[in-house]
Formats: C-alpha cells, sequence, structure tokens
C-alpha cells in the first residue's frame, strides 16, 4: 500500500519525549519506547486510512504528555486534533498522503473539524470508529 499520513513531530518541550501509546493502528516507523530529543524532530509514516493515535510524554522528570490523533480517509476530509499544547499546525483537509506536523508544547493551530484554525473540535482519544 502507499503511505496516507506522513506526521512530523518536533519536540518543543526541554527534554527528551518518549512514545508512551499508539492505537487504533500502527505507524511503519513509530514504535512504543521511541523517543525525540530536546529539540529534535521525526517524521512519521502509516499506510491506513482509518484514525491513528498516538501519545508522547517527557521523560523523566517531565510531567508533559500530548495524544495526536489523525486520519487521512479515502471518502471524506483529512482530519487531525491534539491535546493541549501538542502543536498541530495548519493542514491541507484534501489530498493524499495528508501531512500533519505537530510542535509540541505549542498551542494548536488547527482542530478535527478545519485545518486552517482551531475553535477546539476534538475527538475521543482511541475512538477508532
Amino acid at each position: 500500500m502507499s503511505t496516507r499520513v506522513n506526521v512530523t513531530v518536533i519536540n518543543n518541550s526541554g527534554l527528551t519525549v518518549k512514545c508512551t501509546n499508539t492505537s487504533c493502528e500502527s505507524f511503519t516507523n513509530l514504535s512504543v519506547g521511541d523517543t525525540i530529543a530536546a529539540g529534535g524532530k521525526n517524521t512519521f509514516s502509516t499506510d491506513t486510512n482509518n484514525r491513528i493515535f498516538a501519545t508522547f510524554a517527557e521523560e523523566s522528570p517531565g510531567i508533559g504528555a500530548w495524544q495526536l490523533a489523525m486520519t487521512c480517509p479515502e471518502l471524506s476530509d483529512n482530519s487531525a486534533c491534539g491535546s493541549f499544547n501538542a502543536g498541530l499546525q495548519t493542514y491541507e483537509e484534501d489530498g493524499t498522503p495528508a501531512n500533519f506536523t505537530f510542535i509540541l508544547g505549542t498551542p494548536n493551530k488547527a482542530d478535527w473539524d478545519s485545518g486552517s484554525s482551531n475553535n477546539g473540535d476534538v475527538i475521543s482519544y482511541g475512538d477508532c470508529s
């Protein structure tokens, strides 16, 4: 299959972050336990058109954690959202693959229902339907 979603995660938290959870589907190059150094970034991909979720949390002694959600469905708009200060940047609602960027520790600029503004529209983390 071909890539449906590319997600770039930029760690602006000041501490190393670790992937603590993925759900509903899997990324081809992200596993629980993978880390991103402070100031670092990585891009992860998946070939699913279903909803996919990932959580990143600061390693000790950090307290920050961010939940990321995204999808590139075949019959409707691309969508993504993040928990408070997950740093979702604006994104294109059409096109494949969908490209999403999260700058952890910064305000969200988009939401689930709008790739160009943040009106606070989110989905429940892990809601695979």
